[in-house]
């Protein structure tokens, strides 16, 4: 075999069309770089919750959730970076007192911890085909929490990122942004496994089409950008390939000579 490749999809709007279906292309694909033994990772921002019906779907065995937060390899956990418990109390108050919604990931779960703008949430959570968490207000220091969820408009992002420093914000929405910790993003996760997996930065190759996949596309040895991708994603990728409706992902595929 050619050398062993770290391949990794973003879910929504690269493994997914517009429809939320994985296309037959796409599906042929994943068979063939899997028997070709190459190691093939989800990265989304989806908590595990919303993840597992496409690992199951497709097979996966390792996947990196919210954001680079949480990492399985071969289903077993081997990343865990978790919000600061007190950052992320002051965060929620910062959150009631300007009447913005808010909701938390933890390993097994999203919930709401406020109902303010349900229209707003709701805008949000149709971009990944998933309702609006249920409330639970007093869920917070329950569990580790991993990753944030806010919904508030790109006026207030400045704000936010001033005050606080431990937190990185990834937008994904004119409505919602991910709140992971300062400096972590898929592509710290992905570089982080690589190297226990003995895998050169030069052989990862990483599908994406929007701002949460920036990182990983750049620091990659190939980052592909979908045709249906942000245009700030088009710019930095290595390869655009079509969109993913149009067989995207495996048009980039058969152009790398990876199937």
């Amino acid at each position: 075999m050619d050398t062993q490749k770290m391949i990794v999809f973003d879910i929504d709007g690269t493994l997914l069309d517009s429809n939320k279906k994985v296309l037959p292309s796409t599906i042929a694909a994943l068979k063939s770089l899997k028997k070709a033994g190459h190691h093939l990772f989800l990265a989304t921002g989806r908590s595990l919750l919303y993840t597992q019906s496409i690992i199951k779907h497709l097979g996966f065995e390792n996947y990196i959730l919210c954001n680079g937060a949480i990492g399985f390899y071969q289903h077993q956990q081997i990343i865990s970076k978790p919000l600061d418990a007190t950052e992320i109390q002051k965060f929620y108050q910062k959150s009631l007192e300007l009447q913005l919604d808010m909701a938390i990931i933890t390993l097994n779960d999203l919930t709401r911890l406020t109902s303010f703008d349900f229209t707003k949430m709701q805008a949000g959570m149709e971009l990944v085909g998933a309702p609006v968490p249920p409330l639970y207000s007093n869920q917070l220091n329950q569990e580790e929490v991993y990753q944030g969820l806010a919904f508030f408009e790109p006026q207030f992002d400045r704000e936010f990122e001033n005050e606080f420093k431990k937190f990185n914000f990834i937008r994904w929405h004119e409505n919602s942004v991910d709140v992971v910790a300062d400096k972590l993003s898929k592509a710290t996760t992905i570089l982080e496994i690589a190297s226990q997996l003995a895998v050169s930065r030069e052989d990862i190759i990483a599908f994406g089409d929007g701002l949460n996949d920036k990182e990983m596309l750049m620091h990659s040895g190939i980052g592909v950008a979908m045709g249906n991708a942000d245009a700030e994603i088009q710019k930095i990728a290595d390869l655009v390939t079509s969109n993913n409706d149009q067989d995207g992902i495996f048009h980039a595929l058969r152009k790398l000579q990876l199937i």
